[in-house]
């Protein structure tokens, strides 16, 4: 503000004042909360099944079939010659035994010489009708399918595992403020601003 005291026969005066200004800053105050949930992790062992599975095949055995028919094997060809040998070897012996048992009974009368050379000389065959190959092929069909199931009970919680995790709360409090300060200063100044001077006393 400004005063001006000004006339004919006065001095000029300029006087000059400034109010007070106070300054005030507030910040207000804050509440942060920051809050986490509980958990609860549960973890399971799932039932599993594995399966494993075979391809079905068939497989067929001819062998016997071409044995009936006379193809065998060497084995098998050695084995039948000892059987049949040994089934001559017996026919011979026990047909010697029984020449000898007629022979030796003259009390029959009659020429056992001529009867046994003659039987020799036309022996009797017998004929019959048969077929081959006399068995079938062995016909056998693998393949299968199999199931092993893990089990997942294990003891009184049945494979079931739990984890928990408590829940949190944060809270950060911030107090308000307020900051008082004088922003300007009040002041007065007087200035002369006049050119006339009375000088008489």
């Amino acid at each position: 503000m400004i005063y001006s005291l000004q006339g004919c026969d006065a001095m000029g005066l300029t006087i000059n004042q400034t109010y007070a200004a106070i300054g005030i800053d507030t910040t207000p105050s804050r509440l942060d909360i920051n809050t986490e949930k509980a958990r609860l992790q549960l973890h399971q062992k799932f039932a599993k099944v594995n399966i494993h599975t075979e391809l079905p095949r068939v497989e067929i055995d001819q062998y016997e079939a071409f044995a009936s028919a006379g193809l065998k094997g060497n084995s098998d060809l050695t084995k039948e010659a000892a059987d049949r040998g040994y089934q001559q070897a017996m026919e011979y012996i026990n047909k010697t035994s029984q020449d000898g048992y007629r022979l030796s009974a003259i009390e029959k009368g009659g020429n056992p010489i001529a009867d046994i050379a003659v039987r020799d000389a036309y022996p009797t065959h017998e004929f019959g009708l048969d077929f081959i190959p006399k068995v079938g092929p062995k016909i056998t069909v693998k393949g299968k399918v199999q199931f092993d199931a893990e089990k997942n009970s294990e003891g009184v919680d049945n494979g079931v595992s739990g984890t928990f995790i408590p829940g949190s709360v944060n809270i950060n409090y911030t107090p308000g403020q307020v900051n008082v300060y004088i922003k300007q200063y009040n002041s007065i100044s007087i200035n002369y601003t006049g050119t006339n001077i009375d000088s008489h006393i």
